[in-house]
Parts: structure tokens; sequence; C-alpha cells
């Protein structure tokens, strides 16, 4: 039920691209899409269904972000993902955001499991300690992304540059995180001019072997094992 509504409509399909949504928070239109495998029809139809069931959210994007679909409460409940939270960005979060779904589709289309930091929060309050966060300097750190594996990978989506002095700060806590065993490491997705200042950072700290620099991925493909790819 969402809203006193049967959601007989609502397909397998349309939940699991629901629960992508509510992973990673706020997530452009295009990027659920590609996710989805589906094309401009289908993806208006499911778009559609889920909101007029209550169970997403569809807002105006910002700048070429195109619409933006948020997952309800009932949207969370419907995946059995009550355990996170309604997303309610501001406007300065919601490129950052947007950002980290494309990457989030991009990683997972190379055949890699993802966890979303909102995921990893969830878990944090779960387990009762910080389980996935980092010290860097005075201050506890979240990865945007985790990779899992036997030891997880980091992954940071960095759109804005830092202070020299602060981001050597955590550049070493992410090092220190590596060497303790907590992440495999640490990977940094960047424009270009944010990917510049990273890559001095790393030179200037000698922490290169232990983080990765590299540029963010131009394009979103298609899920390949998405289990509606094309439908």
């Amino acid at each position: 039920m969402a809203g006193g509504r049967r959601t007989d409509r609502i397909s397998e399909k349309d939940l699991a691209v629901l629960e992508f949504i509510a992973r990673y928070g706020v997530v452009p239109r295009e990027v659920a899409a590609a996710w989805a495998g589906t094309a401009r029809a289908a993806t208006a139809s499911r778009e559609r269904r889920l909101r007029i069931e209550g169970l997403i959210e569809v807002g105006a994007g910002l700048g070429d972000s195109g619409r933006l679909l948020l997952a309800t409460r009932s949207g969370l409940a419907a995946v059995g993902r009550s355990e996170l939270r309604v997303s309610r960005p501001s406007a300065g979060a919601v490129r950052h955001e947007s950002a980290v779904a494309r990457v989030g589709v991009w990683l997972e289309a190379g055949g890699h499991r993802v966890l979303s930091e909102r995921e990893l929060l969830a878990a944090e309050r779960v387990e009762g300690k910080r389980i996935y966060s980092v010290k860097t300097g005075e201050r506890l750190h979240r990865p945007d992304l985790i990779v899992l594996g036997e030891c997880p990978e980091a992954v940071e989506v960095e759109l804005t540059p830092k202070a020299p002095r602060r981001l050597d700060v955590i550049l070493r806590g992410w090092a220190r995180a590596v060497v303790s065993g907590q992440y495999e490491g640490v990977r940094y997705l960047c424009p270009p001019v944010t990917l510049r200042l990273l890559q001095r950072a790393l030179a200037r700290t000698n922490l290169g072997e232990r983080i990765a620099a590299e540029p963010m991925p131009v394009s979103v493909p298609e899920v390949a094992d998405s289990p509606f790819s094309r439908s």
C-alpha cells in the first residue's frame, strides 16, 4: 500500500529502480534510466507510476542535471529500506549527490558492488559506531561510496577545490585508513581543475601509492546486468 491505495500497477522492475533511487538519495532522471537500461517512454511511464503512488517525488533540476527523483518515506518502506532517511538536500548538495549517483552507475556498470554514503550512515547507526568513517584531523568523514570486496575501496567524488592545508590533512587521514587495513585503497574522481589540485597534493604528501586521483567519468553507461536492462 502507498497513500492508502493499492500498488498493483507497480512492478518488480519499478521497485528495483525505486531502491536505486532510495540508495542514492537524489538521482537525476537520466541516471535512473541509465541504471535501468530503459528508453525515454518506458522511463517516463515508470516515473509516473511511482509518483502517482506517492513512492517518489520529482523535482526541478539544477543547471544541466535534468529532473531529480527522490524516494519518499512510503517509497523507502516499499523497498524495505526504512533504515535510510528521506533525502532533503540543500541546493548546494544537489550537484554533489547527483554526481555521486552518476559515479555509482558507472561503477556498477563495471561489475562492482557499491554502497552509497546513505547506506554507510545507516549501517553505522545500526552498529552504534563509525565503522566506515575515517578521522581527518579533528573530524570524522565517510566516503561518498565504497566498492565492496574482501577489503573495501573508498571512493570520493571531489567536485570543488579545498584549501591545500585542509586537503593534505584529509589525504593523510585516508592514507592511515589504508595502512590500518580499514580500506584497501582510496580513489578520487574529479573534474579537471580539482584533479590537478589533487595530483599536486598527492605529489606534495607523497601519498600517490595509496590514493588515486582520476578524471570523472564523462558519460553514464547502462548497467549490463541490470535486472531489467532494455525492458
